[in-house]
């Protein structure tokens, strides 16, 4: 039988909720839980002939908790965001995503590498390389935010941060589902803030979009504009 255990601080409520979430519709795999007031560990199993699958589904699981929640944090601490909106939300997801494939591999050695998947101990203590290089975007996001006159110049921000690594997939929503038409598969709309439409602006970001197709527009304004900023839209009636 393979078994783990995953292990994070109370604080981390939604990164939490996002773990639970995700095992319930995980197949084959059990899990428990045990709490105190600091902390909870979730226990796994499997049996052996599907451990391989069980892992990489856990990697990609913990990769969106290291890499949107904790990273989120990370970035919300330093930057002077003292109101959000959708033009300072695109910038942010434009940082969440920058370099993701690289990233995420980082993160799949550190949790193979691993006896355990104890969360905010590896992020503080194994993922050290990420953080430094998250310092520094999140310097330079800082001082040309502090300089920023309006969303134009946040937009302007956003697209310096995503450089070269640009649009490239023809993606479609109606507002409820994504889809990466160019790859052909489901988007997930991670939970990452309290506004659906910055969580749904956050899952078209990390596609890199080139075309958005837009199926029963009924987005606000904010939104609309906004996708209008990061690649072309076409409405479909």
């Amino acid at each position: 039988m393979w078994s783990n255990v995953i292990s994070i601080g109370k604080e981390y409520g939604k990164e939490i909720d996002y773990i639970l979430k995700k095992l319930q519709c995980t197949k084959d795999v059990s899990y428990a839980t045990e709490e105190n007031d600091e902390r909870i560990w979730i226990y796994l199993a499997s049996s052996c002939d599907v451990s391989q699958k069980i892992e990489n589904e856990m990697y990609r699981t913990l990769a969106v908790v290291f890499l949107s929640y904790l990273k989120l944090r990370f970035f919300l601490e330093r930057l002077p965001v003292h109101r959000m909106s959708y033009a300072k939300c695109a910038l942010i997801c434009s940082m969440l995503h920058f370099d993701k494939d690289f990233e995420e591999n980082v993160v799949a050695k550190v949790l193979s590498d691993s006896m355990d998947y104890n969360i905010d101990g590896l992020f503080n203590f194994r993922m050290r390389s990420l953080k430094d290089a998250w310092a520094e975007i999140a310097d330079v996001a800082s001082r040309l935010l502090e300089g920023s006159e309006g969303d134009k110049d946040v937009f302007d921000i956003a697209a310096f941060i995503s450089g070269s690594d640009g649009g490239k997939n023809r993606i479609a929503t109606d507002g409820k589902i994504v889809e990466n038409l160019t790859e052909r598969r489901r988007v997930e709309i991670v939970r990452l803030f309290d506004e659906e439409e910055y969580n749904l602006l956050d899952a078209i970001i990390k596609e890199k979009p080139c075309e958005i197709y837009v199926e029963r527009n009924g987005f606000s304004d904010g939104l609309n504009n906004t996708l209008r900023k990061i690649a072309k839209v076409i409405e479909k009636v």
